[in-house]
């Protein structure tokens, strides 16, 4: 599942980097419109990298603390065995 979460992250980056220069050669070419529209793209496709970006940290830090929290359990167990 960790693959999973870091992958979604960085098909969003590379979308949301497609969009930016997708966004600025339509408006070079000068339509306006049509870039405008690209632009909301790129912010949503920013967006959701942030998200997906805090979320994957929410779940590594919280993997981290379960981890923690396990070999503390384990220690105190052998310690009370002994």
């Amino acid at each position: 599942m960790k693959k999973y979460f870091k992958i979604t992250e960085y098909v969003w980056l590379v979308l949301s980097l497609i969009m930016v220069i997708t966004s600025v050669y339509l408006f070079i070419i000068g339509d306006q419109q049509t870039g405008t529209f690209s632009l909301l793209l790129t912010a949503f496709a920013g967006v959701m990298y942030s998200m997906r970006r805090r979320y994957n940290r929410m779940v590594e830090r919280q993997a981290e603390k379960a981890a923690q929290m396990e070999s503390q359990t384990t220690d105190k167990q052998q310690n009370k065995k002994a």
